[in-house]
């Protein structure tokens, strides 16, 4: 099934009847600080046992093909959870600057077509702009149409804020009568994060979804990074400093 958005700008690659998806939980993030988004979003994917059902084509399409712990990924792949009723798209790539409107669009459009229960997002907050003494280790912002269950931690704090496509994706899902909430855990800016990334994914399974996550995926990856920082750093770093001069131009320090 092909569902085409904004005149074939953006188009949705799904297996099988969309209708297989109906009542989901949306869940998705991006690259951004200690990539937490992307890190949160693939490793819950292989958590939960999720199977790649799909893919999002974005014009021009970012020319990447990645080889990961369950084989070849796509910039914009879409994974689900029959035991977890949750459509989790994995962005291994950012969209294209002047076509992240088209894209985040497309999704909230294609979460409202699919009647999404509501949307998780999920990023990085600024380590720095923790308080003291915190005990949630994250903070949280949702839209009014959000319906899902209630979270522990505050709301994010006045003066701070989200940019970029997850800033996109939320406005969108807004605009478009789909309920979504932002997790935002506290994460090192200029590393990879594993430990806001296993926050993100407790706070999502055991609070949100209610259901087990199998970590050891992220365990091994995390075992592999200390392993093979270096090397790894050399690949990831390139792709997180993308992510940083992309929002650089609209913060000062402090968002995902």
């Amino acid at each position: 099934m092909i569902i085409s958005y904004l005149d074939g700008r953006v188009r949705v690659y799904l297996k099988g009847d969309p209708s297989e998806y109906k009542n989901s939980v949306v869940i998705t993030g991006f690259r951004g600080f200690g990539m937490v988004g992307y890190n949160v979003s693939k490793f819950l994917a292989l958590g939960l046992g999720a199977k790649r059902v799909g893919f999002i084509v974005t014009k021009p399409m970012p020319p990447v093909v990645m080889i990961e712990e369950d084989g070849e990924g796509f910039p914009f792949d879409i994974y689900y959870s029959p035991r977890a009723e949750a459509l989790i798209i994995v962005n291994r790539a950012l969209p294209e600057r002047e076509h992240a409107d088209d894209y985040a669009e497309a999704i909230a459009s294609f979460a409202r077509d699919l009647n999404a229960r509501f949307s998780v997002l999920v990023g990085g907050l600024n380590a720095s702009f923790r308080p003291e003494e915190e005990k949630y280790g994250y903070r949280h912002l949702e839209n009014e149409h959000y319906k899902g269950p209630e979270l522990d931690a505050p709301v994010m704090e006045e003066g701070l804020g989200v940019m970029g496509p997850l800033a996109l994706l939320y406005m969108y899902m807004t605009l478009f009568g789909v309920g979504a909430v932002i997790v935002l855990p506290y994460a090192v800016a200029d590393q990879i994060d594993i430990d806001a990334a296993r926050r993100g994914i407790e706070i999502i399974s055991e609070k949100i979804l209610g259901t087990a996550v199998n970590l050891r995926s992220l365990e091994k990856y995390a075992e592999r990074l200390e392993r093979e920082k270096e090397k790894i750093m050399q690949i990831i770093v390139p792709m997180m400093q993308q992510a940083e001069q992309e929002e650089e131009k609209e913060r000062k320090g402090m968002y995902m």
